[in-house]
């Protein structure tokens, strides 16, 4: 009995593998042939493609970077900023997402001038986003175990040079590590901060949730708004200066 349960569990183990590789490989191509339409200049066909296999669940900052691409070369802004959006969400040291952004930033109508930071705080939120949170987390990890070598160095050495260095070495890179986890902390809140792009082509912002609220003030699409919270079908929203209100959640498009 336990021999044939054993069995049935093998058997299931090596079906779901071998499904997982067969899906993994059809997306794959599927990827390929995405991009390969796109170079050849059919951006209906690699948007399609894009997006099956966004929709069936596949993450990757270059899959939404092409569909970002792709977005803006059939002339859909929104849409394109949202992708770049999602990529630099998963690798904010690509400079080419950056890039693109910026330049796909500067069809909309809105320029919203954000709410200047004290400079120290401006600075640190700048540093934290070079990287990702995880790259951020990996790099403390990794002091750690320094850490970790430094104070065994001072509790086993016998020379007197190596346990000083062992343990004030360990200390600094002990708070060098605490600083690291700071920066991954402040990088996850910011990369991963509730917003959403603006997808109707203009929104009148409600001093509160419902259509007989009184008018604040109007954005656009393509517009990076920060979303407070929800309300039946209305979001509050509130813009980088400051100004904060009501919509249509239908209006816009969570990153």
């Amino acid at each position: 009995m336990n021999f044939k349960l054993r069995y049935i569990s093998l058997l299931i183990a090596a079906l779901i593998a071998t499904t997982a590789f067969a899906s993994e490989s059809y997306y794959t191509e599927r990827y390929e042939a995405a991009n390969q339409a796109f170079k050849a200049g059919d951006y209906d066909t690699a948007q399609i493609l894009y997006t099956e296999i966004v929709q069936n669940g596949m993450v990757s900052s270059e899959l939404f970077y092409n569909l970002g691409n792709t977005y803006f070369r059939k002339g859909n802004v929104p849409a394109s900023i949202l992708f770049y959006e999602r990529a630099l969400r998963l690798d904010p040291t690509d400079e080419d997402i950056r890039y693109n952004l910026e330049i796909a930033r500067g069809y909309i109508t809105d320029k919203i001038e954000p709410i200047e930071e004290v400079f120290f705080v401006g600075a640190w939120n700048g540093f934290a986003t070079k990287f990702s949170d995880d790259t951020w987390a990996a790099i403390g990890i990794a002091l750690l175990f320094v850490m970790a070598g430094l104070l065994t160095a001072f509790f086993v050495g016998k020379n007197r040079k190596v346990k000083q260095l062992g343990l004030l070495g360990g200390l600094m890179v002990l708070i060098g590590a605490g600083v690291i986890f700071s920066l991954a902390l402040r990088a996850e809140s910011i990369l991963n901060e509730p917003a959403a792009i603006v997808f109707a082509p203009s929104v009148k912002v409600k001093s509160e949730p419902g259509l007989k609220g009184a008018d604040r003030f109007v954005i656009h699409e393509g517009l990076k708004v920060e979303v407070l919270g929800e309300e039946g079908d209305w979001t509050r929203i509130k813009l980088a200066d400051g100004n904060s209100g009501w919509l249509q959640s239908a209006s816009i498009e969570r990153i």
